[in-house]
């Protein structure tokens, strides 16, 4: 499941092998897609940048274009060598630049913003992303919910990619359950300190995560906070009615939020 973590590590990627290239074939086999004239539009463009805000990927052009895409639940972006031979199958977009190529699948959600245009106000109304090197997490969650409805449920608050970008479902779970704080709880009684402790478990974990491959891991059993666990491996999240990890109670699941997302927790950890 995409989250912050793999737009961090995408990022990271396409600086190493995109930026400085210009692309000398592109193309789309999504009609959800070719009605933007993408392959026409990024033909002969230089890449200058390579960026994540929270679970959104930018590629920045020479002429001031950006290509801007979310991976939703289950898109993904491959990065090729020149010598793989690419397969013309579903492709939302793809595009070769010497020595590589690029090609985003199973994600329609992929747009070219045009020099002096606003980027969607989605990538706008972003809160602090806690993978960016200028964001202190300690600090930039306590702010937040200062700022949002105090009788919002944290679990459903830290998932609101307006309030702090870069947790998705499964982390969100992780993270709480790591801070001993009850995903149920109204955002107003959570103090500065929880906050803090909540927002510098994720961006551990987030964190740890661009470097992972595979399903996200954190559960690490020597070590109270997680480092690298068997693919798949984690304290709460998917472990419904299963012993706890720390004290064996059995975990609970509940839909929460508007979307109904799926909460894992420990009732007798997270009091």
């Amino acid at each position: 499941m995409p989250e912050g973590q793999v737009s961090h590590r995408n990022a990271a990627r396409f600086s190493r092998c995109l930026v400085g290239r210009t692309i000398i074939e592109a193309w789309s086999t999504d009609p959800r897609v070719r009605v933007q004239r993408l392959p026409d539009r990024l033909m002969g463009e230089s890449i200058t940048a390579a960026e994540a805000r929270g679970k959104h990927h930018l590629l920045r052009f020479a002429s001031g274009r950006v290509l801007v895409s979310h991976l939703m639940m289950s898109g993904v972006w491959h990065l090729l060598d020149a010598s793989t031979t690419v397969s013309r199958g579903p492709v939302m977009v793809g595009f070769s630049v010497p020595g590589y190529t690029a090609i985003l699948v199973r994600c329609p959600n992929v747009r070219l913003v045009e020099p002096g245009e606003p980027l969607p106000g989605i990538v706008r109304s972003l809160g602090p992303d806690l993978l960016d090197p200028e964001v202190d997490p300690a600090d930039a969650l306590p702010r937040a919910l200062t700022q949002i409805t105090p009788s919002r449920e944290i679990g459903e608050a830290i998932l609101d990619q307006r309030v702090i970008s870069g947790i998705g479902n499964v982390y969100k779970s992780e993270s709480l359950f790591l801070a001993g704080v009850d995903p149920w709880r109204s955002v107003g009684s959570i103090t500065p300190d929880e906050a803090a402790r909540i927002a510098t478990i994720a961006a551990e974990l987030l964190g740890k995560g661009t470097r992972q491959r595979g399903a996200i891991s954190t559960y690490d059993p020597p070590g109270w906070l997680p480092s690298y666990g068997p693919s798949g491996q984690r304290w709460v999240y998917g472990r419904a009615r299963k012993p706890c990890r720390r004290c064996r109670t059995p975990v609970h699941v509940r839909a929460q939020g508007d979307t109904c997302r799926n909460t894992y927790w420990c009732p007798a950890c997270q009091r």
